[in-house]
């Protein structure tokens, strides 16, 4: 399928990185010291979700 899988992930590592950069400015700094506990763990759960889909099947 993919001849350079090692540029793969640092692709997806980066678009990642870019997508979190521009939400992060848009919701601000306010917000994110208002998250609660169910917040946390979303963002937890959101985390292993984007790194599984990052590396891909091994």
């Amino acid at each position: 399928m993919i001849q350079f899988p090692y540029l793969d992930i640092i692709f997806r590592s980066v678009a990642v990185y870019f997508f979190m950069t521009i939400a992060l400015r848009v919701f601000g700094k306010k917000e994110l010291s208002q998250l609660n506990t169910a917040d946390i763990i979303l963002i937890l759960l959101i985390s292993n979700s984007v790194q599984n889909a990052m590396v891909g099947p091994d």
